[in-house]
């Protein structure tokens, strides 16, 4: 993405900064391959985020080894930049779908990274929460899950003392706002809650 050599300079410039995932991107801006199955780019050359973003079907291999070799070109990358990768996860959560996950799980297997679990709680589709049960088992089963918990500040602290033990990824979108202020940029209220959690 257009940030990318900044990033790289911020991490290099902060070694506190040691915990560094890739952010898979089948969903915006252009590839970093010359890819070749243009039906999944807009007219620009762009993802298309209404194809690769909600993908229920399975792709035919050849499809899925473009795909693949996309992933590897995006670690390549970030690589480039000397920085040392832990894990992954995506944009729009992608590694979830159908179409990517075994694409990720491979991934992270050959890089010997960990792998972001998709949520891990019902958001009131049983469908949604059966499947997500069963992608999240073959995560854990392969050795490469980041956590045993993935989840919203809000439904993280709706458990008040009672949450499972275990570790939980939290989902937080930090930025700054005009004024220097910590905020979630995708929720504007989660980061406020989770502060006000850490002081207690």
């Amino acid at each position: 993405m257009d940030c990318f050599d900044e990033t790289i300079d911020f991490i290099h410039s902060n070694p506190a900064i040691t915990n560094i995932g890739l952010h898979g991107n089948f969903a915006e801006g252009k590839p970093v391959t010359n890819f070749k199955y243009l039906e999944f780019l807009d007219a620009e050359g762009n993802w298309n985020p209404d194809l690769t973003g909600k993908l229920p079907q399975l792709l035919n291999k050849e499809i899925l080894v473009a795909f693949a070799a996309e992933l590897d070109a995006q670690m390549e990358r970030a690589l480039s930049g000397k920085i040392n990768i832990t894990h992954i996860d995506s944009h729009l959560h992608q590694h979830t779908l159908p179409s990517f996950y075994n694409i990720y799980i491979d991934f992270a297997k050959r890089y010997k990274i960990q792998l972001r679990l998709a949520q891990t709680y019902r958001e009131g589709s049983y469908t949604k929460y059966w499947y997500r049960k069963f992608l999240n088992n073959e995560i854990k089963s392969s050795q490469i899950a980041r956590s045993d918990f993935f989840e919203t500040v809000d439904k993280f602290l709706s458990f008040g003392d009672e949450h499972p033990a275990g570790k939980t990824e939290l989902m937080i979108h930090p930025d700054f706002d005009v004024a220097g202020k910590l905020f979630d940029h995708v929720d504007g209220t989660s980061m406020e809650k989770w502060i006000a959690y850490l002081r207690v």
